[in-house]
């Protein structure tokens, strides 16, 4: 059975909310910003688990995933960043980076306590021009840290 993710990521640049491709996967803003500066980072290796990957292409793979959620982190400034990498809907390994904040959910808890009608309402998905400005913003700050280096 084909992976949907490996399927679709071979359209990646078409995707409207594809940010930038790293080394190791491809950075995509969240359809729902219900956690604004919600973001993706999809393994461009197929796998279920971590450890199914080439040693040093998980540790650059990890590497880059912070490096994703500082630039998120430095943008949104949430009070802390919730890093999710579940695979229970879909075995292909992918980071949920959703910032968040004191008091953004009813009970300190992970985002997915949430109802999927508030998590993926309508009313948070960004305008064309709101998807297109956040990703600039992401896409900058990731450019910028990566000029850093490793050594910042």
């Amino acid at each position: 059975m084909a992976c949907k993710m490996c399927e679709s990521q071979k359209n990646i640049y078409q995707d409207p909310y594809f940010i930038m491709e790293l080394q190791t996967g491809y950075v995509i803003l969240g359809w729902f910003q219900r956690f604004r500066g919600y973001t993706v980072f999809n393994c461009k290796e197929h796998g279920p688990e971590l450890y199914n990957l080439e040693r040093n292409f998980m540790i650059k793979h990890l590497e880059e995933m912070a490096i994703v959620a500082e630039a998120v982190g430095n943008i949104f400034k949430p009070d802390k960043m919730n890093y999710e990498l579940l695979g229970n809907g879909c075995s292909h390994i992918h980071w949920h980076l959703y910032p968040r904040r004191k008091g953004d959910t009813p009970i300190v808890s992970s985002v997915y306590q949430l109802p999927d009608s508030v998590l993926f309402d309508e009313t948070t998905r960004p305008s064309d021009e709101e998807r297109e400005d956040l990703k600039q913003m992401i896409k900058s700050e990731i450019d910028q840290l990566l000029a850093k280096g490793v050594n910042r």
